[in-house]
């Protein structure tokens, strides 16, 4: 599996959109909970709507984006070509993780606007009277309220992106694998190795599933010891939001 690469790959991924997807997500769930502004009701319905749409009916043109990235004609600027390809590169995750459009960014975006709905409103009339203003109460007052929720999306976010395979198939290209994708091929590489080695692993079936199970394991066991430690967390802002 060249498991330590893969491992690297995946845990750079999850904790740099987890991070992100915690601040991007809270500012677009805190605008949908507390601000009125035209079109917000039908917004916040295609919010929810980008948990229903499949992956897969998109990543066409996601890639053709990723792979001839111009940033609305900023690379041109820079670049003769015009546009920068992207694919082979963790950008194509990290990126809609910053704009609040990364792996299930809908569902966190819904997390945050309920644990907002809930606070008083009075804490941010109190904030406003003493002087502050939109951003410092969000960052100020809001956000340390909210802490179950920040360690939920964090986990979520952690957790979908270290079981995402498709996406990280497409765009991560065949250098560095993500654990799950170095899992998912375990069987083909076995046989490649046997192929060139000149051993019966890749034909024997007993070994190929020993090394399976082996990388199942693997994979697995960062997401339970992590869970071991978090799951409190988890339980307490699921009764607030109120997902079953």
């Amino acid at each position: 599996m060249n498991f330590w690469n893969a491992f690297r790959v995946s845990l750079t991924l999850c904790i740099v959109c987890g991070v992100l997807d915690v601040f991007s997500c809270a500012i677009a769930g805190y605008g949908f909970a507390r601000f009125d502004f035209w079109g917000k009701k039908a917004l916040f319905v295609l919010v929810i709507f980008t948990m229903v749409v499949p992956t897969q009916t998109l990543v066409l043109p996601l890639y053709m984006r990723w792979r001839y990235a111009d940033f609305g004609g900023i690379v041109g600027l820079f670049n003769e070509q015009g546009f920068v390809n992207l694919i082979g590169t963790l950008w194509p995750l990290i990126i809609p993780a910053a704009l609040a459009m990364g792996v299930r960014s809908g569902l966190y975006i819904f997390i945050y606007r309920q644990f907002f709905i809930n606070l008083p409103v009075a804490l941010e009339d109190a904030a406003y009277i003493d002087g502050a203003g939109p951003y410092r109460t969000f960052f100020s007052i809001m956000l340390p309220n909210i802490k179950n929720a920040i360690i939920t999306v964090f986990l979520f976010s952690f957790v979908w992106n270290w079981g995402e395979y498709y996406l990280s198939k497409q765009f991560l290209g065949s250098t560095d694998r993500s654990i799950m994708v170095a899992l998912s091929a375990i069987r083909r590489d076995l046989a490649s190795l046997s192929s060139l080695a000149g051993t019966q692993i890749g034909s024997n079936p007993e070994k190929v599933a020993t090394r399976v199970m082996a990388g199942c394991l693997l994979t697995a066991a960062p997401m339970l010891i992590m869970f071991i430690f978090t799951q409190r967390f988890l339980a307490d802002s699921i009764e607030h939001i109120g997902i079953k």
